[in-house]
């Protein structure tokens, strides 16, 4: 009569469905590109969120942001895929998924820039504003002038 025992084994699983676990920490280049493209998703979501606290209303943000992030779970499927193929077809494959990745950030970081403008103060032109109070000034003298000289 043998003791059986069972180890009880954890699997992580990501937090992107269809990635490896293992990418969280692994060196790959797939890896490292998913990784990079999270990176900037959650960036441009932290910016909307800095955004909405300045008084912003993001929800056009928000979907734009949202519609991304479907494109990122896209890419990620490709690294996936990727990262199966044989190392001379995986290189140049990397490679064409680096640059729609890069794509991405610019995207993100467009919308996160785009949003925070949204939240700072609308700003008439100075120059005009100044040019029409001087002019209402340069009035007020001319008609105080006009109105001592018809008085005397």
């Amino acid at each position: 009569m043998g003791i059986t025992i069972r180890r009880r084994t954890s699997r992580k699983t990501s937090r992107y469905p269809g990635v490896p676990a293992s990418w969280h920490t692994s060196q790959s280049v797939a890896a490292d590109l998913h990784r990079r493209l999270h990176r900037s998703l959650d960036r441009t979501r932290r910016t909307l969120g800095e955004a909405h606290r300045c008084g912003t209303v993001t929800d056009r943000y928000d979907v734009l942001c949202d519609d991304l992030a479907d494109t990122a779970a896209a890419l990620d499927t490709h690294l996936v895929t990727a990262a199966d193929l044989p190392l001379g077809i995986r290189h140049k494959v990397l490679l064409g998924l680096r640059y729609q990745i890069a794509e991405v950030e610019r995207t993100g970081d467009r919308i996160g820039r785009t949003a925070l403008e949204a939240a700072s103060p609308v700003i008439v032109n100075v120059d005009d504003s100044l040019r029409a109070i001087n002019e209402r000034l340069d009035l007020t003298i001319e008609a105080r002038t006009e109105a001592r000289r018809l008085g005397a």
